[in-house]
């Protein structure tokens, strides 16, 4: 097992500023409100909200889904794709996801969570399970593939608190962002 650790370093390093920012949000109260995101009408000119919402989580169960969602991800795929472009792919689609989301909510008060990055690359990997085939599956019955279904089903069914329809519609958004980025990689060649 450690020795697939050392293969998923970008994983590994996402779920380690997750967990520093969680700390970080936990010990003084004012940090989530500067690095959450905020609708379109409310960010003003602080577009680096883009980037750092995906970096909060709204409380320790969310941040705990996340992680081991971004584990079994790792685990399954960012040795496969490469470390660079699972980070690419990962980053620039919750930062797109981030943007169009909060472009439709652009009210918002406040939107957090690393699922942007897990259900894009779960949309790029499951497209990639169609597309080309020798890539590995995402299987019910293994403790990745189980978690992961288990993950993308159970986080669209709004059973805690601060969940609701626009939870689903974002995580909607980064799945069609990680689907295109496959079908793109897919087209240049790269598999």
């Amino acid at each position: 097992m450690l020795s697939k650790l050392a293969k998923m370093p970008v994983s590994m390093t996402i779920i380690i500023v997750w967990v520093i920012v969680w700390l970080l949000v936990i010990s003084n109260k004012n940090i989530l409100p500067v690095l959450g995101g905020k609708g379109i009408a409310q960010i003003g000119n602080q577009y680096y909200r883009f980037f750092s919402a995906g970096l909060t989580h709204k409380n320790v169960v969310h941040l705990i889904f996340n992680v081991c969602a971004m584990f079994w991800i790792g685990y399954l795929y960012e040795n496969r794709i490469g470390s660079i472009r699972f980070l690419l792919i990962g980053f620039v689609c919750a930062v797109i996801c981030q943007i169009v989301f909060l472009s439709i909510y652009s009210n918002t008060p406040e939107s957090v969570g690393g699922s942007a990055y897990n259900f894009a690359l779960c949309g790029f990997a499951l497209t990639m399970q169609f597309l080309a085939p020798g890539f590995p599956k995402m299987v019910f019955g293994t403790w990745s593939g189980s978690w992961l279904i288990i993950y993308l089903i159970g986080s669209n069914i709004p059973i805690l608190s601060f969940m609701n329809v626009t939870t689903v519609i974002f995580h909607i958004i980064a799945f069609a962002l990680g689907a295109c980025a496959a079908l793109v990689c897919w087209l240049l060649g790269m598999r």
